[in-house]
């Protein structure tokens, strides 16, 4: 897949853009001219809410809607269409970072966060310009920049905001994925830690499992360091792993079989458990 870093349009993505682009899609709309009046925004704005639906995997790129779209977001029956739920939110970094269809996300936390405990804009800058090098791929410095900016604004509360809404803009503020660390400023270094994340809740853990695996064996440490794992994309240790493992595997004893064999860890996922299964059961707690 060819890397991509831009379309965003320099948006972070706002809490309310991602229903209020599958309504549009839902209502027959289309992102093009006509949307500027029908979505009451900018130009730009209607490429941004088409990009991040796209990117969190909520539309295909034929903007057909995904079922996990219709899921969370339809209004009458969605789980979780104003998502004031912390676990969707966990949910929706998953799908971010794995549909790959914006490329920082996937690089940073299955690649990048492995080789530094903590960077600044210009280590990341370098490691990007390394992977389009790498793929022979042509880029632009300003364009990986300004998409530095918006991947860190969408996980972080701005250091000297302007307004109450600022604070709110990144949607996934409030993972607490990455930390700020080391001089304001310029020199700001951040960080990005394999710990456990108490509001992370193991049924989710176990729904984004299933969304990559269904009826198969998988080791322990495919789950924490594998690419597009569980453990790389929520940043987990192995104690927190372990300690979802234990929940979801007594939930569902018929379904679940964790396994330690002569130092070989396996979870064993059988026949009838499926994602919305597993997330019906979250959203009903």
């Amino acid at each position: 897949m060819a890397l991509s870093f831009s379309g965003h349009e320099t948006f972070t993505c706002r809490n309310y853009w991602l229903k209020k682009g599958l309504d549009h899609v839902w209502s027959g709309g289309s992102f093009n001219n006509l949307a500027i009046k029908e979505l009451g925004v900018g130009k730009n704005m209607v490429r941004a809410i088409h990009f991040w639906s796209r990117a969190f995997g909520l539309l295909e790129s034929s903007d057909q809607y995904t079922k996990i779209a219709k899921y969370i977001f339809k209004t009458r029956d969605g789980k979780d269409p104003y998502l004031e739920d912390v676990g969707t939110i966990w949910l929706l970094h998953f799908m971010l970072v794995t549909s790959e269809v914006a490329s920082i996300y996937h690089l940073v936390f299955n690649f990048f966060r492995k080789t530094r405990l903590e960077f600044d804009k210009e280590q990341l800058l370098s490691y990007l310009e390394s992977q389009c090098q790498l793929n022979q791929q042509k880029y632009s410095v300003n364009s990986l920049k300004k998409d530095i900016s918006v991947f860190l604004r969408n996980y972080q509360v701005p250091e000297k905001s302007k307004s109450i809404e600022s604070d709110f803009m990144g949607i996934l503020h409030e993972l607490e994925l990455i930390d700020r660390v080391g001089k304001a400023g310029y020199n700001l270094t951040y960080r990005i830690d394999s710990k456990e994340r108490k509001t992370l809740p193991a049924k989710i853990v176990l729904a984004c499992i299933l969304l990559r695996h269904e009826n198969t064996t998988i080791t322990f440490n495919e789950l924490l360091t594998s690419v597009n794992s569980v453990g790389s994309v929520f940043s987990v240790n192995s104690k927190y792993l372990m300690d979802c493992i234990d929940q979801f595997c007594a939930a569902y004893p018929n379904n679940l079989v964790y396994k330690d064999d002569a130092g070989v860890q396996v979870l064993q996922v059988k026949e009838g458990l499926d994602l919305f299964t597993v997330l019906n059961d979250y959203y009903g707690k």
